[in-house]
């Protein structure tokens, strides 16, 4: 299921980046309502949960360095180090809204409620639902393609040079 996920989030960022490239829309443009459109993108695509393991994945290389300098102290830095990552979880309202500025600038907040309400649609949950596996099957699919036709290239190379004269 991590490779699922892995892949989800690459398509998504994937396909948010080239948006961003194409934005229509600046930062001092975006009103409040605009913003309040692309959060809901995120609500409804479900991006923000794919950031959820974010502050714990930090949690866990912050204690892991640290207890490196300090194996001794490996409980009393486990400890703190939670009650610290507890203590920031309100920081992630930031990170929505930082991605959503993203969102913003790139659509426009009338596009965005499109995209929204797709996502809340039952095609746009089929395709929430089925797009990890989707891209997974489609990046085995480019493998296997790429394999196949790099061994009938080299085949047919080879045979274009003997019939040239050079022999490996």
């Amino acid at each position: 299921m991590r490779i699922n996920r892995f892949f989800l989030r690459a398509a998504v960022l994937g396909w948010a980046a080239v948006a961003v490239l194409a934005g229509p829309a600046r930062a001092d443009e975006i009103t409040p309502s605009h913003l309040q459109a692309a959060l809901e993108v995120i609500t409804a695509s479900k991006l923000g949960t794919t950031y959820d393991a974010v502050l714990p994945e930090i949690s866990a290389s912050v204690q892991s360095q640290l207890i490196r300098l300090r194996p001794d102290l490996y409980q009393q830095i486990s400890d703190t180090v939670n009650d610290v990552a507890l203590a920031l979880v309100s920081r992630r309202t930031d990170l929505n809204n930082d991605v959503a500025r993203i969102w913003a600038n790139a659509f426009t907040e009338d596009e965005l409620k499109v995209i929204s309400t797709f996502y809340r649609s039952p095609a746009g949950q089929k395709f929430l639902a089925v797009s990890p596996k989707v891209v997974f099957d489609s990046s085995n699919a480019l493998k296997g393609w790429s394999q196949r036709v790099s061994e009938e290239m080299m085949e047919k190379s080879r045979e274009a040079l003997k019939q040239q004269g050079v022999e490996f």
